[in-house]
């Protein structure tokens, strides 16, 4: 996201002072007595909710309780996804009931209410907006003020856990109103209803939902009373619309400026909507509700106590500390009913509640660890809620949004979440139907795991393979996580002792190996014959989600050991390791890491794991200090419900639970001088770091309990028995301290995983007749020498000599022998299956060699990707290497079909002649594409389309190399298939030579967002014959596809 300029006026005036006291001296490091910096004694106060509001985070500023049912905050003209707010804006639209902090996607934002003068505002009312001013706004957690119109009416909010309450301060008039919009929620608002109650008292609900596209609703009920009588009230319809479109109300201020308000929601009814305010805030007293909300938040933020450090760093860490948590929400109603994911109402029992709107992709890296260490009842509260869902959906849900099941993002984290909430602290919950529910989603096929068969089938989730339902994408980047979550159920499992279990989803989360290209040490889709989908380099994001192949590099967090033995051992991992964190950790490159995105958060550690841990700490105090500041635009990316902010609370005690499911923490060195963590146990973590700051980040030395301490993790027993951990830090590197082999934490699953299989090349066009040499080879992870076997299969049109084999590799060796394969007379595809086998017993499996035989001047030889699919069968490609692909029938409907002409700019193109679903284009990836020699051409044209990428398109080098010898480099881009949804225009350089009305997505529907396909033309070298092209092996960003080449 683009940083906001610093013309915003944004200051810690509008936050009130840090309380501070002093403390006594906890442990320090010398031994000698010295006075420990004063701790933070209000936290409360120091929040600033308006912190991240602008930019990448989508949070809002608005009053919450911890947890809390409702969030009544405002939203701007511009609004923010689920957040709703923007600091950068000056009109309100009005304060809405509910809001998620940090979505990708809208959410909520329901029955906005603004107060104004005047009378009923000319046109639609519920379009209707009023200014607001900075000045004097104030934004802390569990409050929220700021003056709205003019003449200026002070609007003051703060919250219980369902219900919330307002205090507006009018000018003396008799036209003092408030409006309250039902048909502005952010998605859309698909029914209302409102009924005025006596002459104080508002009933209504409006429908919305639709979260990232889903069919999915929910039903918000409110109430609403105010301690004045209307002097007039209004229900407002419209023509054409699904209900009513606002309520105006009407007061008199003139004896009593300042009017009250007290609203509850509910998602059953308007009767528990009523209940739920009473029950949590029965009388009108504005000031005691807003202290008994401070003084709930500083329950809980005063479980980790800090000292030291700026005012500045104190307040982004609380800020970040109570965006953990939000959420997930209660959902259940003060006398425990819900609505289920059945539909159907529920109770709770007494002293329990459900919740609601589980980010589980982005939070069971680090918030959902957090969450149970800090608030172990509400977390196991959490944890029985999922296990409620399953009972009534039959699964437990990835991105639980409201009460459906979304199936935004990928993998299966709810697995991850509840072992989690259980390894840190947040036990109280049904562990016995926890692990049934676990294993039945891991090991059968379900709306979550759809690939469980062709895993077992296959080792791996095929990019050619049928998934059905539910939003199935990027199969390498899916194998990745649920790999994680496989990592997850097997600490769980132990923890119950279920080791059966436990053996079982540790040696299948050993699966990433099978799609590990060692050839060039990348993640890599396969076919289901086995062979690596071609032109792979480190910008691509076929099979990957929101990243690249480069960020997905590392993504085996539980066993760095065999995924470093994989890329050739440390010597190779370290100089990788530079390059990706030389740049920017926002993501901006694609060859760089993307610490602002949480499918890499944790990759932060790695260099603790290959013995060179002063690396680690310098890229997390770059990243504590460079993603994370206390302004508007103070987050990079979406705050995904508490997922980045818990990253940086975790980073500044200095340690992060990288593995998940475990309690065990690797080591980076903390942010402030003290830290206390209060357990939920009684136990106490206390962290003495004198110096702390980000000039001083490496550890120098580290004691445990007054012992010297070397290893760089904590095992368990830190978050169970507590301890005392005295650092001692400097500006300088101490490239000794935790460098011994036995140092290194530990990884899961070494047993299992012996050595990697490669080929190279691994894909190879051969015509008829022609033969070719490619290395077989493997890479050891295993801790001695072994013979790896092999015997080679080949398909009809193919001979291989030899036929079989065995060589020799060294511990963390590698080693390769050629092998000849010889094409028959046949055009068409052909593979070379290797089996490979090691004398430790341990499976290698199978590599793949795919050859396309045909002649010079062929394109279809290079197709690596499935653009195109039918509308009966949209899961059988992705042009996007995700989830979408373009539609046969609309391209049919555009006059775009198999082998038909595509005429632009005075070029002649053929349209790939395959049927829908098979390979049908090529994605760059610096292949070289031999042509019949081309002649008396002055202009070559290229038809494609770009995907994943903004405005700027994906740019590269195409290179033309000529018959006499020399070679021509050409700039080309292409725009973003969709063009950004709609969001902005093709490069000028692109001319569009189709348009369709829709696109189809693996989960079986229709996407109405326009895709295109553009053409792209360059001048050539003149009097040349053109003898071949070398495509872009470097992009700007996303992919470039190629369904033409011409030449006129």
């Amino acid at each position: 996201m683009k940083q906001l300029g610093r013309s915003l006026s944004f200051s810690l005036s509008s936050i009130a002072s840090l309380t501070l006291a002093t403390v006594v001296a906890v442990g320090a490091p010398t031994g000698a007595v010295a006075a420990a910096p004063p701790i933070v004694t209000d936290p409360a106060s120091v929040v600033n909710t308006l912190v991240a509001t602008t930019g990448g985070g989508n949070v809002f500023p608005g009053p919450a309780a911890p947890f809390g049912m409702i969030q009544w905050s405002p939203d701007t003209r511009r609004r923010t996804d689920g957040g709703g707010y923007r600091y950068d804006q000056t009109q309100l639209r009005g304060f809405s009931l509910t809001h998620i902090s940090g979505p990708g996607c809208g959410a909520y934002q329901d029955v906005p209410i603004l107060p104004l003068t005047g009378g009923l505002p000319a046109g639609d009312p519920g379009s209707f907006q009023e200014s607001f001013t900075h000045t004097g706004e104030v934004a802390t957690a569990g409050y929220y003020s700021v003056r709205v119109g003019s003449p200026a009416i002070t609007a003051e909010l703060t919250s219980t856990r369902r219900s919330a309450m307002g205090r507006f301060t009018f000018p003396s008039t008799t036209n003092a109103n408030i409006l309250m919009k039902l048909l502005d929620s952010q998605n859309g608002t698909m029914a209302s209803s409102a009924q005025i109650v006596g002459h104080n008292e508002v009933q209504g609900a409006a429908t919305s939902g639709h979260f990232c596209g889903a069919p999915d609703t929910y039903t918000v009920h409110f109430d609403i009373t105010f301690d004045h009588p209307f002097t007039a009230s209004q229900v407002i319809t419209e023509a054409g619309q699904p209900g009513p479109n606002s309520v105006f109300l009407t007061f008199d201020t003139t004896a009593n400026q300042v009017l009250q308000a007290k609203v509850g929601i509910s998602f059953v009814s308007v009767g528990n909507a009523k209940l739920n305010w009473q029950t949590d805030n029965p009388n009108w007293d504005f000031n005691a509700v807003r202290s008994a909300s401070h003084a709930a938040w500083n329950a809980l933020l005063s479980r980790i106590q800090i000292g030291g450090g700026t005012p500045t760093q104190q307040q982004l860490f609380y800020t970040m500390l109570y965006r953990v948590l939000l959420h997930p929400n209660i959902w259940s109603d003060a006398n425990g009913q819900y609505v289920g994911f059945d539909q159907a109402i529920h109770t709770m029992p007494a002293g329990h509640a459900q919740y609601a709107n589980y980010s589980g992709w982005d939070t069971y890296h680090s918030q959902s660890q957090l969450a149970a260490l800090l608030a172990p009842q509400e977390s196991s509260d959490q944890a029985q809620s999922l296990l409620n869902d399953y009972a009534q959906d039959n699964l437990l849900p990835p991105w639980g949004f409201a009460n459906s099941n979304n199936y935004v993002m990928v993998g299966d984290p709810a697995q991850a979440i509840l072992a989690d909430y259980y390894a840190f602290g947040a036990t109280s919950f049904d562990t016995a139907t926890a692990l049934h529910d676990m294993i039945a989603q891991a090991t059968t096929v379900n709306d979550v795991r759809p690939g469980t068969a062709m895993q077992t089938q296959y080792g791996y989730l095929p990019v050619d393979g049928s998934y059905g339902c539910c939003n199935f994408h990027g199969t390498a980047a899916t194998l990745l996580e649920d790999t994680q979550e496989d990592v997850a159920l097997a600490q769980f499992a132990s923890a119950l002792n279920d080791s059966a279990t436990a053996t079982r989803m540790v040696k299948r989360a050993q699966d990433w190996q099978n799609i590990f290209n060692a050839g060039i040490n990348l993640f890599n889709p396969k076919l289901t014959s086995g062979q690596f989908t071609s032109g792979m380099t480190p910008t691509s994001s076929d099979g990957m989600v929101e990243g690249s192949s480069a960020q997905y590099r590392w993504i085996v967090p539980f066993n760095h050991a065999s995924l470093i033995a994989a890329m050739g051992g440390n010597q190779a991992v370290n100089p990788l390791l530079d390059s990706f964190f030389s740049g920017p950790l926002d993501g901006s490159s694609d060859t760089g890491a993307f610490l602002a995105n949480e499918f890499e958060l944790g990759v932060q550690m790695f260099y603790n794991y290959t013995r060179q841990p002063w690396k680690t700490q310098a890229v997390v105090n770059r990243m504590r200090n460079e993603l994370f500041q206390d302004t508007p635009t103070g987050l990079k990316n979406n705050d995904d419900l508490g997922a980045l902010s818990s990253m940086y609370v975790w980073s500044a005690l200095g340690m992060y639970p990288t593995i998940p499911g475990s309690a065990q923490l690797d080591i980076s060195g903390p942010a402030f001088p003290l830290s206390i963590v209060h357990l939920g146990n009684g136990s106490t973590i206390t962290i003495n770091a004198p110096g702390a700051s980000p000039s001083n980040p490496y550890i120098q030395s580290l004691k445990f309990n007054g012992h010297p301490y070397h290893q760089l993790w904590f095992d368990p027993s830190l978050i169970t028995g507590g301890g005392t951990l005295d650092y001692a830090l400097g500006s300088a590197p101490n490239t000794f301290w935790g460098t011994a082999p036995q140092d290194t934490p530990p990884s899961y699953g070494t047993q299992y995983v012996a050595a990697i299989g490669f080929a190279s090349p691994d894909n190879q066009i051969l015509t008829p007749g022609s033969a070719t040499t490619v290395s077989l080879g493997a890479q050891s992870t295993w801790t001695s020498p072994q013979t790896i076997s092999w015997v080679a299969t080949p398909s009809s049109g193919v001979t291989v000599s030899p036929t079989m084999g065995s060589f020799t590799v060294n511990q963390g060796g590698r080693r390769s022998v050629p092998v000849t394969i010889t094409a028959g007379s046949t055009e068409g595809r052909e593979t070379v299956s290797f089996q490979l086998s090691s004398s430790t017993g341990v499976s290698v499996g199978k590599v793949v060699v795919g050859l396309a035989l045909a002649r010079p001047g062929e394109l279809w030889p290079y197709y690596n990707n499935v653009g195109i699919t039918d509308d009966s069968a949209m899961g059988a490609g992705a042009f996007d290497g995700g989830c979408c692909s373009y539609s046969a029938q609309a391209l049919q409907a555009a006059g775009i079909t198999p082998g038909g002409p595509v005429t632009v700019n005075g070029f002649s193109y053929t349209w790939p002649d395959v049927p829908a679903g098979q390979l049908d284009n090529i994605n760059a990836g610096g292949q070289t594409v031999q042509l019949n020699p081309t002649t008396g051409k002055t202009q070559i044209g290229i038809l494609g389309a770009a995907d994943n990428v903004g405005s700027r398109g994906s740019s590269g080098t195409l290179t033309v190399t000529y018959g006499d010898g020399t070679s021509q480099q050409i700039a080309v881009a292409f725009s973003d298939w969709t063009l950004g949804a709609g969001g902005f225009g093709p490069l000028p350089s692109n001319a569009t030579a189709a348009t369709t009305a829709y696109r189809n997505c693996t989960c079986g529907v229709h996407d109405y967002v326009k895709t295109y396909v553009f053409a792209i033309s360059a001048n050539l070298t003149a009097g040349k014959t053109v003898e071949s092209i070398t495509l872009p092996a470097n992009l700007s960003g996303g992919d470039f596809h190629i369904f033409d080449l011409a030449f006129r």
